[in-house]
């Protein structure tokens, strides 16, 4: 059996009634320490969370490559944005944020739980009764969260950590705070993870609930054990082992200063760490050194008072061998300053940062220095990071926008490529055949054509009198087999993209459960439009037109979902080829102009306006409206061909020349308005910042070109099946913004 984890679900075997101090668990801004081990062994790695009022900041080796990685977790989405340390001390900030599916997060935590080579984060939700797991391993794509069934009932904090005794794994367990059950509303579950659920292995009663959770490492000999606080508010700070799967506490501290905040670090260059403690919004902080640590029990010394005259926000240590530096940031978010505690046990100011005008939100301390996050305000999320070193240099370091929080569907895309292998009934070229497909939960339906595989030559020749400059010079492309629209992609399919609640109306009254609903449900849909689309030409039959290259691109990510087919837009290559058929003339049926007219809708006979799909001739290979009718999309980024190949080139195979801006793209075929010229086979032409030129919102929309009524698309289907991380790249390009 894999130690992947599955299905998640919890079986009680045994409950527990212990008085309120004698557990552990919980942590606002803990991370992880060794008491006593040296700065390079296990506990000098384990994660580390802190929690500010909006955000939980962490991290842990996500992607299972030996160095850690960093994460923010909104608290009021879920949504995750993750920095992976893809070399040593260099930090990436993935494109997409990663949702977890829970809103009002309060607890997080980081720990090998589903996997023995990397961490993912356990995340709960009190309020919306939830726990999930969410895996990150690439920074290329996430996974979907899974949810973890429980019978608690509001599960508020959440601590990966090691329980002892029999049956234990490899894998981290997990030691579960709620706070909403009955008759004893606080309750503490520990859970056994063997790799495939998990099993409640105790309960205790709590008088008080915990918050706070960390993990600490007494050494390198000690188990690690559990840290955090007690009460409401929190009062009371208490460390416990589960070495044995059963709880025993082995350190407190009580009658601490109401809504107390912790963080341990070692300051001196002495064996054990300090316990530093402050409230938030008040001055000043205190040190209580940890004069003791074995296997039975933690005591401390005697309260320092550290005089700091500003307000304290949140408290950071950065990781590395004694003395730590800390970052205090104060005043809400006005002020931060890196300091250090000197031998007078006074804060020694290091270097004061200033957040200009914006506000410190947070931070994240890595061995090198620590990032510095920002906010327009202190109630808002983080937006912007600016790397501090620990010696205090801020120039020439880096910095930038933080991921976006808007909605992201990057985490569908695992699963769609999972529903598409499980439903793959096609394996060899010579089993393609045409096919009608009907929209699950829907009753319309659409025409693929198989597309044989082979080699063309694309481009114009140099001979031919109507080439422009751009489509030479002609060069040889191979291509694989795929399937291609008959038709052009038509208001009736792409109008259950545009409006999901009129769609999920429509099956419901059908009567039709997909399977792989949810999953296009989660696809991110266009905007509504300003004005009406189709212009007055037509719907029923008429192709679908004025969308965005980000838009057809999500139609295709969409109705991949929705099917269990992988759909995308055609490549220029691919669709050059389709629209050939075979031919090498400047149209599918020849070289003389006078027969355009049985094969195109195009401005000698159009009338100005766009026609249903399908009433002219086909092509060879029985597609239709291949020239004329409306232009239609391709994957590529518009170059002029002599910018795209390499000098001795001889053939290309599969060619994709990959969006890295907004404009141009490739646009093929010619359309209703366009002369003859322009719907020939090789005629190529690049989209444009005009065609959203009406466009009344700032900042123009990403889903609709207001001017651009002569442009659809249709789609393909590739035998091979390309992995998720490909998939991404064809139905995301990340260059929708102007």
């Amino acid at each position: 059996m894999s130690d992947r984890i599955g299905r998640f679900v919890t079986e009680s075997r045994c409950i527990h009634r212990l008085p309120a101090g004698i557990v552990c668990l919980l942590a606002v801004v803990p991370w992880l320490l060794s008491l006593a081990a040296p700065p390079n062994s296990r506990a000098a790695e384990l994660p580390w969370v802190y929690e500010t009022p909006v955000e939980f900041l962490a991290s842990g080796d996500f992607d299972g490559d030996g160095r850690t990685d960093l994460v923010i977790v909104d608290k009021s989405s879920g949504k995750c944005r993750f920095a992976y340390q893809l070399e040593p001390d260099r930090y990436i900030w993935i494109e997409d944020n990663r949702p977890s599916g829970v809103r009002g997060v309060t607890g997080v935590t980081v720990g090998r739980l589903t996997h023995t080579n990397y961490d993912a984060l356990a995340i709960t939700s009190a309020d919306a009764n939830l726990l999930v797991l969410l895996e990150s391993p690439s920074p290329q794509m996430g996974t979907q969260p899974r949810e973890i069934v429980v019978e608690v009932m509001g599960p508020n904090v959440v601590l990966a950590c090691d329980v002892g005794g029999p049956d234990n794994t490899p894998l981290a367990d997990l030691l579960l705070g709620s706070i909403y059950n009955s008759p004893d509303p606080y309750l503490l579950t520990v859970l056994r993870n063997d790799g495939r659920k998990l099993k409640t292995i105790a309960q205790i009663t709590l008088e008080q609930p915990a918050s706070q959770p960390n993990r600490l490492a007494l050494g390198p000999d000690l188990p690690e054990v559990a840290i955090g606080m007690m009460g409401d508010p929190p009062t009371e700070l208490v460390i416990g082992r589960f070495d044995s799967n059963q709880p025993e506490q082995i350190g407190n501290l009580s009658g601490l200063p109401p809504q107390s905040v912790y963080l341990v670090a070692r300051l001196q260059t002495r064996p054990l760490p300090h316990l530093i403690l402050f409230q938030p919004g008040q001055p000043g902080l205190s040190l209580r050194p940890i004069t003791h640590a074995d296997r039975y029990a933690v005591q401390f010394g005697a309260e320092t008072r550290l005089d700091w005259t500003r307000p304290v926000d949140q408290v950071f240590a950065l990781p590395g061998p004694a003395p730590q530096k800390l970052l205090i940031l104060s005043g809400k978010g006005e002020h931060a300053a890196l300091v250090q505690l000197d031998q007078g046990n006074t804060l020694k100011v290091l270097k004061e940062l200033d957040p200009g005008s914006e506000r410190f939100s947070g931070a994240l301390p890595v061995p090198t220095g620590v990032y510095l996050l920002l906010a327009p305000t202190n109630d808002k999320p983080s937006w912007r990071y600016r790397f501090c070193t620990a010696t205090g240099e801020t120039e020439g370091q880096p910095a930038g926008l933080l991921p976006s929080l808007d909605d992201s569907d990057v985490n569908t895309i695992p699963a769609i490529y999972q529903a598409i292998m499980a439903n793959l009934d096609v394996h060899t070229e010579a089993e393609m055949k045409p096919y009608t497909n009907t929209i699950p939960g829907t009753q319309v339906r659409y025409v693929m054509v198989p597309v044989p595989g082979g080699e063309f030559i694309m481009g114009s020749r140099d001979d031919d009198p109507m080439g422009r400059p751009d489509e030479r010079p002609a060069h040889r492309v191979k291509i694989d087999p795929f399937w291609i629209g008959m038709f052009e992609v038509t208001w009736n399919e792409f109008e259950l993209f545009m409006y999901p609640e009129d769609e999920k109306r429509l099956r419901q009254e059908l009567g039709v459960q997909n399977p792989t609903d949810p999953l296009a449900d989660a696809v991110a849909r266009p905007s509504k439009p300003y004005t009406e689309m189709t212009f007055g030409m037509g719907k029923d039959g008429y192709p679908a037109i004025s969308m965005t290259h980000h838009a057809a691109n999500k139609y295709c990510q969409w109705l991949s979902a929705k099917t269990g087919h992988f759909y995308r837009l055609p490549t220029e290559a691919e669709w050059e080829y389709a629209c050939r058929a075979g031919t090498t003339n400047q149209w599918s049926f020849g070289d003389d102009p006078n027969l355009l007219d049985q094969y195109a809708w195009y401005e000698d006979n159009s009338d100005f306006r766009y026609h249903k799909v399908g009433t002219k001739k086909p092509n060879p290979w029985g597609l239709y409206d291949m020239h004329g009718n409306v232009a239609e999309w391709c994957l590529d980024q518009y170059e002029p061909y002599e910018k795209l190949l390499a000098p001795g080139t001889d053939v290309l195979v599969n060619p994709w020349n990959r969006a890295t801006r907004p404009y141009p793209h490739v646009t093929r075929g010619g359309s209703y308005d366009d002369p003859a010229w322009r719907l020939r086979s090789a005629a190529r032409r690049p989209s444009d910042r005009s065609w959203k030129m009406r466009d009344p919102q700032l900042p123009k929309s990403i889903w609709w070109l207001t001017d651009a009524p002569f442009v659809g698309f249709r789609i393909v289907r590739p035998l091979k099946v390309p992995p998720p991380e490909e998939m991404k790249k064809y139905w995301i390009s990340g260059t929708e913004r102007d």
